[in-house]
């Protein structure tokens, strides 16, 4: 019995130094700068955030979701022109390649904040989650303003 207890204990220390060594190369990797998502005009559920999204490592980080505790869903999603109309869709793979950098902006590549649990002010910060394919996740500060940030803010 204690043979086990001990085995057990050294399996559970060995995938938390897994855990963390992963979320580190991350936390390493992933650079998420001039983040900020737009303060919403009142009775407003839904809003944008955009960023700037530096890959510095030496492989392809694939970004499959977001996450945000002040919505209900949270997601990537693109904007197209197609003949003077706007559509906007999901995006279900952002994929960085290695040493490449992605902007989130307006009219662009963005993260949907939908069903917000309350508005959101000018100077207030929220955190949102990146969600990664290899089950890693990388949260970062955005700044709420009307139209964007002027500082280059890094996390």
């Amino acid at each position: 019995m204690l043979k086990q207890l001990v085995m057990s204990a050294f399996q559970l220390q060995v995938i938390a130094v897994v855990c963390l060594s992963s979320a580190s190369v991350v936390a390493e990797t992933l650079t998420v700068s001039d983040a900020w998502a737009r303060a919403t005009p009142p009775g407003k559920r839904m809003t944008a955030a955009y960023a700037t999204l530096q890959n510095s490592g030496r492989q392809p980080l694939v970004i499959i979701g977001a996450a945000s505790s002040i919505a209900g869903a949270t997601s990537i999603h693109e904007t197209r022109i197609d003949r003077d109309r706007a559509t906007m869709s999901p995006v279900k793979r952002l994929t960085i390649e290695a040493g490449e950098r992605v902007t989130l902006q307006p009219g662009g590549l963005h993260i949907m904040l939908m069903h917000l649990k309350e508005g959101l002010s000018e100077g207030q910060n929220i955190d949102i989650c990146l969600e990664l394919e290899n089950n890693d996740s990388y949260c970062s500060a955005f700044a709420v303003a009307r139209n964007g940030i002027a500082s280059h803010h890094q996390h």
